[in-house]
């Protein structure tokens, strides 16, 4: 690597310098420009080189042929780090032909043609240097480098031992050169990977941490190369937290070491933090635009954020700079087979093949790419092709490990973890997914025809079983609609809690969401520990279109389009959040998603409406599509992926127009879905109460900046200041709404509701209400029973925001005191569409249902009690009480008795309810047996001792 020349230079110079120029440094003095050199300016650092060595030229004898070597190197480093590796290359050609026999200079020309990709040139400098000097370091670093890339392991891992055998027979020089400190611990790590295992290796590591890259920065403060290798060890293990902290301490010697950007950006992309990752691949290119690992950390970036036309592009670059690196070559396979291109993919594994016959790193690189993008057959092929090729390997198996824990096959999983880790003490992921594995061994499977439901006994039996129901209930709704069903059972995992749930899915300790799908399996966090009660049931049936979706198109379907199909499933009607977002961006189009950009929002928001400006206008391009191509055209795109087209030519395939006239008709479809949801109080845009001060003062006969002010005085309790400001807007414009709602609220509060409904009743526009005056009014009008005219107002209200919660309980409200009862019911089962998640609307549908007579419709929501809260006796009893009444008696005795087992209040009563279900089911003997329970606890029950005599007596009943 190109940065051990810059520690050789360094050797070199605290060698050449004398004590004088020790003690004094200038910038002409070769101690000045190292400093530069380390610091990252190395285009001062180069100026200095030269200056230092025209000063030496000045002085008699001063330009001796140790320091004209470590000049010109300095130099060359200079020019490599800032991307001139041509001219790197010629200064140190240039210097080797006047020194031929210098071993530093032919070893550092070794190590650029292999940065470089020259393979044959590496080799003649190697060989020139282990000629000249038979144990120089950096020498046979190269040489077991060459070893490697070309498969040739076991010599490799020998060259290796060899430095691990020189640092043992301690050197008296050697902890005094950071440069060889740091090759051998480079080589020592290779060499305990490769021979060491458990507990050995993980001390082994920790030694060469410890002992080796500290002693190299002991050896010299300006060493930024050793906390930088401790990083990039921490980072091989996924631990994130010890890699970014040694990488910090590289990063305040060097702020612009592309070896160390590139490094954090590696990190930003196990986290997932893609624009992060991506502007320091960005910082990296600015300090050296021929740095091949940038490139390839753009490549990753890219195929993360499914731009896979960008990922090849940024691997072309990679193998532009260096033709024979594997990660390059991986990064293009990958690439080429994310974008249907077997051809490309094939051209680039052929190429790392016949560089070398074990292609190791390769593999493993491209399965983690593909996997990353649930390319699974062929991911989990690499991850093989990388074991076979090198056993010793720990990346290969622990990737192989994730991919078999997405797709289900755990067992497989658990052996692959335990061979990894002791390959990898220090990786974290792999340590999480053993813990996570052991968790789950005690793991029981609720089985259903379709499903098999993974439950923590201890806590979730319950909750699988009725999960089980459920799923089979939507089974064929889902497969008929996208005309596919998945082979064999899909595996549903509820795990105990959200820790183990973020551990199950990507092996690190959080993910921000409840559920999660990999096509082949759903996993979700247990709605018991979580701090807010969701709909499991609505979570499901959203992740298992996506196990419909991705099986269907072989996992080619595009982010947003199985995001929209799983929303529009789900059959709620669009959150008032994101009615709020579309207001705000479609009629301005600031910050909308298109169909380039809309993956974006899912994978990487630039803030956090983003992510739902995806989920809506994903859900809003497919019912654009259905409207206007009619209803085939999702299962048209649906086969299109399936077929690998891109989105673009799927959408010219399938409809025949051109992605732009998409697009723009696309627009106009939500000019008019906005038109739909117009609101008035959101349209305000906030104001600091300063800032009003400030306008109000510069225009005092502005009625809306009165009126703005008014409420703003009201809003803070300060009536005395609110009513003369309201009172101005009102004279500088009559009937001026805000004004007149907020002396309208001044006049409730002295209980003058008269003069309010006066005040308020012009200041009403039918055409265009305004969100507060018709709020007022409608309540004045509740409250003075001018029921009518208030139920009008808050249909005015609601006539362009039909969805708005507000309105509806408003109208709830009203229709409850007319005793409405059947548009009462419709206003709270269009409050409960509303929020999924809320359980009490729910309740009381289910029991003013059952109350009217209602049975069918009583079942259903409690039923959807039990979507949100399992555990909660009472849906259980509300449930049962339904089925009673239509007659269905053994759904019903099974709800009474989960009801009692979950404590429900009143036992007695509710086994008397159980008992008349089982005699429902002609079980006369188990309803005897329940009542004389009831009997023998309370003699006296007067319900149990009537039936009881009734079951004994029929006649007499």
């Amino acid at each position: 690597m190109a940065y051990t020349i810059t520690m050789a230079v360094l050797a070199l110079l605290a060698q050449a310098a004398g004590p004088a120029e020790k003690a004094a440094v200038d910038l002409k003095s070769p101690d000045a420009a190292r400093r530069l050199l380390q610091n990252g300016r190395y285009a001062e650092a180069e100026e200095a080189y030269q200056a230092a060595e025209s000063e030496a030229k000045k002085q008699k004898g001063g330009l001796t042929p140790q320091l004209e070597a470590a000049l010109a190197m300095g130099t060359a480093e200079c020019q490599a780090s800032q991307g001139e590796y041509g001219k790197a290359i010629e200064v140190l050609k240039s210097f080797a032909g006047r020194q031929p026999k210098n071993a530093d200079v032919t070893a550092r020309l070794a190590e650029l043609h292999f940065t470089r990709g020259d393979w044959d040139s590496a080799d003649t400098a190697v060989k020139q240097t282990l000629d000249a000097s038979a144990d120089h370091l950096l020498g046979r670093w190269i040489a077991v480098r060459l070893l490697e890339s070309r498969g040739k392991l076991e010599d490799a891992v020998k060259g290796c031992k060899w430095f691990v055998d020189h640092y043992n027979t301690r050197p008296p020089d050697l902890a005094r050169n950071a440069q060889n400190l740091l090759l051998v611990g480079q080589a020592a790590e290779r060499y305990y990977r490769a021979t060491a295992r458990g507990e050995e290796l993980s001390d082994s590591l920790n030694d060469v941490i410890n002992e080796i890259y500290e002693a190299a920065l002991r050896a010299d403060p300006n060493c930024w190369q050793a906390p930088w290798l401790e990083g990039k060890l921490f980072l091989a293990g996924y631990n994130e937290r010890s890699a970014v902290k040694e990488l910090a301490r590289a990063q305040q010697i060097n702020p612009l070491a592309p070896e160390i950007l590139v490094t954090l950006g590696q990190a930003d992309l196990q986290g997932y933090r893609l624009a992060a990752g991506r502007s320091k691949a960005e910082r990296a290119l600015a300090v050296n635009p021929h740095y091949g690992p940038a490139q390839v950390l753009l490549s990753d970036l890219n195929v993360s954020d499914e731009r896979f036309t960008d990922a090849r592009n940024a691997a072309e670059k990679a193998v532009a700079e260096n033709p024979r690196d594997e990660d390059a070559l991986a990064r293009l396979a990958a690439s080429c087979r994310l974008l249907v291109d077997p051809a490309g993919a094939a051209a680039a594994e052929l190429m790392a093949l016949s560089l070398s016959p074990r292609p190791a790193t390769f593999y493993a690189a491209m399965g983690e790419r593909l996997a990353d993008r649930r390319k699974y057959l062929a991911a989990e092929r690499a991850f093989l092709q990388s074991a076979q090729a090198d056993p010793t390997r720990a990346d290969a198996p622990i990737g192989l490990g994730m991919l078999y824990m997405q797709i289900g096959r755990e067992n497989e999983a658990r052996s692959l973890f335990d061979e990894a880790f002791a390959a990898d003490p220090f990786n974290v992921r792999a340590d999480n997914m053993m813990k996570v594995l052991k968790h789950m061994a005690s793991y029981t499977p609720v089985e259903t025809q379709h499903y098999s439901v993974l439950v923590d006994p201890t806590q979730d039996p319950l909750l699988g079983k009725y999960m089980g129901r459920y799923l089979e209930s939507v089974y064929g709704e889902l497969t008929g609609r996208f005309g596919y069903a998945p082979p064999g059972k899909t595996r549903i995992e509820v795990m105990k809690n959200h820790q183990w749930f973020s551990g199950r899915t990507i092996g690190l300790p959080f993910i921000p969401t409840v559920g999660a799908c990999t096509g082949k399996v759903v996993a979700l966090a247990s709605p018991r520990s979580t701090r807010q009660a969701f709909n499991w049931a609505r979570v499901l049936k959203h992740e298992v279109v996506h196990v419909i979706t991705l099986q269907q198109t072989e996992f080619n379907i595009p982010h947003w389009y199985t995001e929209a199909l799983a929303v529009d499933s789900e059959g709620y009607p669009r959150p008032q959040e994101w009615n709020k977002i579309l207001l705000e961006r479609v009629p301005s189009r600031s910050k909308l998603l298109n169909l380039d950009t809309i993956n974006l929002g899912f994978i990487r928001p630039n803030e956090p409406e983003d992510r739902q400006m995806a989920y809506c206008q994903a859900q809003l391009y497919a019912r654009y599509m259905l409207k206007r191509f009619g209803g085939d055209a999702l299962i048209k795109m649906l086969m299109a992926y399936r077929r690998g087209l891109t989105t673009d030519r799927a959408i010219q395939e399938c409809f025949q127009v051109e992605k732009a006239d998409f697009e723009k008709e696309y627009l106009a479809y939500l000019d008019e879905v906005v038109k739909t949801i117009r609101t008035r109080v959101n349209e305000e845009k906030p104001v600091k109460f300063s800032q009003l001060e400030r306008q109000l003062k510069e225009n005092p006969e502005d009625a809306d900046l009165n009126a703005r002010m008014a409420y703003e005085h009201f809003a803070r309790r300060d009536y005395k200041e609110a009513r003369p400001l309201a009172e101005k807007a009102l004279e500088l414009k009559p009937h001026h709404p805000l004004a007149s709602y907020v002396k309208a609220r001044l006049l409730v509060t002295i209980g003058d509701d008269d003069a309010a409904l006066a005040l308020l009743e012009p200041a009403l526009d039918p055409k265009r209400p305004d969100e507060r005056v018709v709020d007022l009014l409608a309540e004045l009008k509740m409250k003075s029973g001018q029921l009518d005219e208030a139920e009008k107002l808050y249909e005015l209200a609601r006539k362009d925001d039909p969805y708005h919660t507000k309105w509806i309980a408003g109208l709830a409200r009203v229709h409850l005191r007319q005793k409405s009862t059947a548009k009462f019911l419709g206003d709270l089962a269009m409050i409960a569409a509303n929020d999924a998640d809320d359980i009490s609307v729910r309740k009381a549908l289910a029991e003013r249902n059952l109350a009217g007579g209602n049975t069918m419709e009583a079942e259903k929501w409690a039923e959807e009690c039990l979507h949100i809260d399992v555990y909660d006796p009472a849906a259980h009893v509300l449930l049962a009480d339904a089925q009673s009444a239509r007659d269905e008696f053994a759904p019903a005795v099974e709800e009474y008795k989960t009801a009692l087992e979950l404590k429900a209040k009143r036992p007695n009563d509710l086994k008397v309810k159980l008992a008349k279900a089982q005699l429902g089911l002609g079980q006369r003997d188990a309803a005897r047996a329940t009542l004389d329970g009831i009997l023998k606890i309370d003699p006296d029950h007067p319900e149990a001792k009537a039936l009881r005599t009734q079951i004994e007596h029929p006649a007499s009943g």
